[in-house]
């Protein structure tokens, strides 16, 4: 007969290590900086241009809305 009791699953005691690594699109985090400039007048090309980044990277900078 035995003696100890069967061990489930529920009974091993696990520890899991959780880490938040977000990699925020760098026109995400541009956004505002490039919504500012174009409300000062500066063309999509301008920004580009200025900060050595694609004007596509700027065109997605103005679409997107912070959640």
């Amino acid at each position: 007969m035995r003696q100890q009791p069967i061990r489930t699953l529920s009974l091993i005691p696990v520890k899991i290590k959780i880490t938040m690594t977000e990699n925020i699109p760098l026109y995400q985090q541009l956004a505002p900086k490039i919504r500012e400039l174009k409300i000062l007048g500066m063309t999509v090309n301008e920004i580009a241009e200025r900060w050595k980044i694609s004007p596509k990277t700027v065109r997605k900078g103005l679409r997107w809305r912070s959640k």
